[in-house]
C-alpha cells in the first residue's frame, strides 16, 4: 500500500450516507470497492460481511462503533467481528472502533487505525462542523444569524471556524479562551477576546453561544447570565461542556450537537474520509 504501488482492495461498511460518500469517493481514486450494509449503485456488494473478504482495507463506521446504522439498514445482515472474513494482514480504519474489532483484526495480523486520534481528519472537518452549528442555530430559531451577537467558547479547531464564519455572517464574536495566545489570535481575527474568567460576563450579552470545550464550563452561574431566549449550540465531545440538568430547570434553550459533517454534509464528509483513507492506507506499509 504504499505510493506508487497498486490500489487495494477495500471494503466500507456503509451504516450512513458519509460511508457512502466515503465509498463512491474512493472507487474515483481507482481504488476496487465492496460496501456492506447502505447500497451504493454501480460497486459491488450484497450487505453481507462477504463483501470483507479478501479486502486489504477495511472502512468501519466514524461514529457509533462497528454496529453503527447496520442493525437497521434494510436488507443488510449483521455479524459478529470475530466471524468477519478478514485477510490477513488487513488495516481497519474507522472511528472508535471498540475492542471486539481490535481483536477480530489482531487475529487476522492486521491493525485498526482510529480515525477519531487523526489530527489531519479532524482539521479538515472543523469548516463543516463549523457551517454545520450556524446552519443548525439558524433552523432552531427560524433566523438568520447575520447581525447578531455570538459568543464562541474554545478556540481550537472548531472556535477557529466558527468565530472566521460568523465574522463572515456579521455577527458581532466574542470568543472565551483560557490561553492567552489563543486570545491574541482571536484579536488578531477580528474578534473580541476574553479570559474563562469573563464568560459569564460574556455570555449575559449574547444571543447565541456555541461551546466546543468538552468540560464542563457553562455551569449554573452562566446559564443564569443568558438572556431570555439565547441559544445554545453545544459542540464538543459527549456530554459536552453544559450543565444540562440546569439548562433543563431554568428552561435554557441549549442542545448538543454531534456528527454535524456526517449530518448536514455527508458528501464532504464522505470526501474528507476518503482522503484520510488513501493517506493512513498509502502510509501504512511505508518504513
Amino acid at each position: 500500500m504504499a505510493g506508487g504501488s497498486a490500489a487495494p482492495v477495500v471494503a466500507v461498511i456503509t451504516t450512513d450516507e458519509r460511508q457512502v460518500a466515503c465509498a463512491r469517493a474512493l472507487a474515483a481514486r481507482g481504488w476496487t470497492v465492496r460496501w456492506w450494509g447502505q447500497p451504493v449503485e454501480g460497486l459491488p456488494g450484497d450487505g453481507t460481511a462477504g463483501a470483507l473478504d479478501g479486502a486489504a482495507v477495511v472502512v468501519g463506521p466514524v461514529t457509533g462503533g462497528p454496529t453503527a446504522g447496520l442493525m437497521t439498514t434494510a436488507g443488510a445482515t449483521w455479524v459478529e467481528p470475530a466471524r468477519w472474513p478478514l485477510a490477513a494482514g488487513m488495516l481497519y480504519i474507522g472511528g472508535r472502533p471498540g475492542p471486539a474489532v481490535e481483536a477480530a483484526v489482531a487475529a487476522a495480523g492486521g491493525r485498526v487505525y482510529d480515525i477519531l486520534t487523526d489530527e489531519a481528519f479532524a482539521e479538515a472537518n472543523a469548516w463543516p462542523t463549523a457551517e454545520g452549528a450556524v446552519l443548525q442555530a439558524q433552523q432552531l430559531d427560524r433566523r438568520v444569524v447575520g447581525g447578531r451577537a455570538a459568543v464562541v467558547v474554545g478556540y481550537g479547531r472548531c472556535g477557529r471556524a466558527l468565530a472566521r464564519l460568523l465574522r463572515g455572517f456579521g455577527c458581532s464574536v466574542t470568543v472565551v479562551a483560557r490561553r492567552p495566545e489563543a486570545r491574541a489570535a482571536a484579536e488578531a481575527a477580528g474578534a473580541v477576546a476574553v479570559p474563562l474568567e469573563g464568560l459569564r460576563e460574556a455570555v449575559a450579552r449574547a444571543d447565541l453561544v456555541f461551546n466546543t470545550v468538552p468540560a464542563l464550563v457553562l455551569g449554573d452561574p452562566e446559564l443564569a447570565a443568558l438572556p431570555p431566549g439565547a441559544l445554545v449550540i453545544d459542540i464538543a465531545s459527549h456530554p459536552g461542556g453544559v450543565d444540562w440538568a440546569a439548562a433543563r430547570r431554568r428552561g435554557v434553550r441549549a442542545h448538543l450537537e454531534l456528527g454535524l459533517p456526517a449530518r448536514f454534509f455527508p458528501v464532504t464528509a464522505g470526501e474528507i474520509l476518503a482522503g484520510r483513507v488513501v493517506a493512513v492506507a498509502q502510509g501504512a506499509a511505508a518504513p
